[in-house]
């Protein structure tokens, strides 16, 4: 005779959000509805996991997770959004990340494509003023005070233009740099997906910082929900 399930009383606590308030088990399967919701707006032609709805359901909830050595609080209409260009869906809004791109190495098989949220903008201007910050901040002095004209001039006169440049135009240049550059678009995190049967599979949420080995065993989980995923690299090799 089998066990009865273990039912989890919904008044139960299960983590803490960010401001430190207690979370319920009610407040998370509530949430999980929500996004269940949202990404059937989303998806046109696609499917997903029911572990990307908890993932997603955990940080409407504000509870940040753990991606690595990484603690990440997700924007969840960033990553709706970039589903939702992924699914050409109607009325979608998503910022000009970089473009979906097939992994290598131990993910073959899989997708990935970044989200991009408010948080990440520091390491987007970082990067960005590395390859190209200085000529930026020249283009603008020299179109504001003519060229070298700035040279002899005050830093207080200066200064607010050497400053957007080195931010907006340094944004501005990142995302609307020509196509043929494999580095244009804004950089995030990964939303990892699978192509089957002509359709995206959405599988979970992923960081940079995390291994190969992590995000894989994360979403090797959804076999059991999509099974024609189990002849596909790299779940073949689970087999």
């Amino acid at each position: 005779m089998s066990s009865p399930p273990i039912t989890v009383p919904p008044d139960t606590i299960v983590g803490l959000n960010t401001e430190g308030e207690p979370v319920t088990l009610s407040r998370v399967l509530n949430a999980c509805h929500e996004m269940r919701e949202w990404l059937g707006i989303k998806i046109t032609t696609g499917a997903y996991s029911e572990r990307i709805v908890d993932e997603l359901a955990v940080h409407w909830c504000r509870m940040p997770q753990i991606f690595g050595q990484m603690r990440l609080l997700i924007d969840c209409h960033a990553v709706l959004d970039q589903i939702g260009s992924l699914e050409r869906a109607s009325q979608n809004k998503a910022a000009p990340t970089k473009p979906a791109k097939p992994f290598s190495g131990p993910l073959t098989g899989l997708w990935g494509k970044h989200w991009f949220q408010a948080s990440f903008i520091p390491t987007n201007v970082i990067r960005e003023n590395e390859k190209f910050g200085a000529s930026l901040v020249y283009k603008a002095l020299n179109k504001r005070f003519g060229r070298n004209g700035w040279h002899d001039r005050p830093c207080v006169d200066v200064g607010g233009f050497v400053a957007h440049a080195a931010v907006i135009d340094v944004l501005e240049n990142r995302v609307g740099r020509r196509s043929s550059s494999k580095d244009r678009g804004l950089t995030g995190e990964w939303i990892i997906f699978a192509k089957s049967g002509g359709r995206n599979i959405y599988l979970t949420l992923a960081s940079h910082s995390e291994t190969n080995e992590a995000i894989l065993a994360r979403c090797q989980l959804a076999t059991s929900e999509f099974p024609e995923l189990k002849t596909e690299p790299p779940f073949s090799q689970w087999r």
